[in-house]
């Protein structure tokens, strides 16, 4: 291997070690419920984004099997939290996506999303 490829690959990795960095320090951890893939009842009235470190969520909308759009309402906007939780319409069996967006704490934009399934 010559220089000028030690150098670009030490660049290289160097440049991945700081994306990865960036990348932990505004990545916030998060948990859904329902949980990505879970199966829940017809029953279920609300779902719950959780974070380590507070966001505010702008908009969350979910995509029903039928091939509607809802938004779903919860906590204001301009309110940071640690836990969001959205009221749900009625929930028919199939598949769902949940859609959300938010800003963290440290002001960068943030988006997600989950999908879980509804049986009688």
């Amino acid at each position: 291997m010559n220089l000028r490829n030690i150098l670009t690959s030490a660049a290289f990795s160097v440049g991945l070690v700081l994306n990865a960095s960036v990348a932990v320090a505004h990545g916030k951890g998060m948990m859904t419920m329902p949980s990505n893939g879970q199966t829940v009842g017809t029953d279920t009235k609300v779902m719950h984004l959780m974070f380590t470190d507070p966001m505010q969520i702008t908009i969350v909308k979910m995509k029903a099997p039928d091939g509607n759009t809802y938004q779903i309402n919860g906590p204001a906007a301009n309110k940071a939290v640690k836990t969001w939780e959205g009221s749900l319409p009625e929930l028919a069996p199939g598949n769902y996506q949940i859609d959300w967006r938010g800003m963290s704490s440290d002001g960068h934009a943030m988006n997600g999303s989950f999908a879980f399934s509804v049986e009688n």
